[in-house]
């Protein structure tokens, strides 16, 4: 018998959006003011890390010594909020991808669907990107960097934080829906048991998203009703 609620749970940067270099551009400030080093997110690939994660990185590539790495990374997450809410409003080039209002308008209204957000974002910094595009009333729950740096821990806080938001069990499996354009969402997905979407909006192809072993693979989200047929939600 299908289970009742199919939980559908989107990955941000790239997949649902990209913000124009603005996430970049307030962590380049924070490294400036913060330790003095000029241009610190040049040669990152962001792409599927969790907000902790590149901040590690970025303490490596840069020779830092972190003696409380927990609490620089939280200090730094904070000024890392108030640059980007100064930025992502006026960022020239940040866009939504092809087709998501549309999408998320008819999931939104479809019987048994359930959305909510799967980021490596920090949630403030999540919202503060939704909010450039008005897409924050789609996700009125999620999980994020803040609850954890590692993206697999992720899927049983987002499938409780669901469960509370619809008053009802859900629980783990392919009524699970996880939805992203890296391997690591892939991964992710894999590592929980539930059903892995891989959308080919950035840097990783079709065939890339497959190798990792997605269950359904889009090129994007621009054909409304393709897409809906792929995850199952009638259209």
């Amino acid at each position: 018998m299908p289970h009742p609620f199919k939980l559908l749970l989107f990955d941000l940067d790239g997949t649902l959006m990209l913000s124009g270099g603005a996430g970049s551009r307030a962590i380049d400030t924070v490294f400036v003011r913060h330790f003095g080093v000029a241009n610190a997110f040049d040669g990152i690939q962001p792409h599927g890390m969790t907000d902790p994660m590149i901040f590690r990185e970025l303490f490596e590539r840069h020779g830092l010594e972190i003696s409380d790495e927990a609490g620089t990374i939280a200090q730094l997450a904070e000024e890392y909020r108030r640059e980007l809410s100064i930025e992502m409003p006026v960022s020239k080039q940040a866009h939504l991808m092809p087709g998501v209002v549309p999408l998320l308008e008819r999931l939104a209204a479809a019987p048994g669907v359930v959305m909510g957000l799967l980021t490596g974002n920090f949630e403030p910094t999540a919202r503060i990107k939704l909010t450039r595009f008005d897409l924050n009333r789609f996700f009125p729950f999620g999980a994020f960097s803040t609850d954890s740096a590692n993206r697999s821990d992720l899927p049983p806080v987002a499938i409780r934080r669901a469960e509370e938001h619809v008053g009802r069990l859900i629980g783990r499996g392919p009524h699970v829906y996880v939805i992203g354009d890296t391997p690591m969402d892939v991964r992710c997905a894999l590592d929980n048991g539930v059903t892995s979407v891989g959308v080919a909006t950035t840097k990783f192809t079709v065939d890339d998203l497959r190798q990792a072993g997605a269950h359904i693979v889009l090129d994007s989200f621009a054909d409304t009703e393709m897409a809906l047929n792929a995850l199952g939600v009638p259209s």
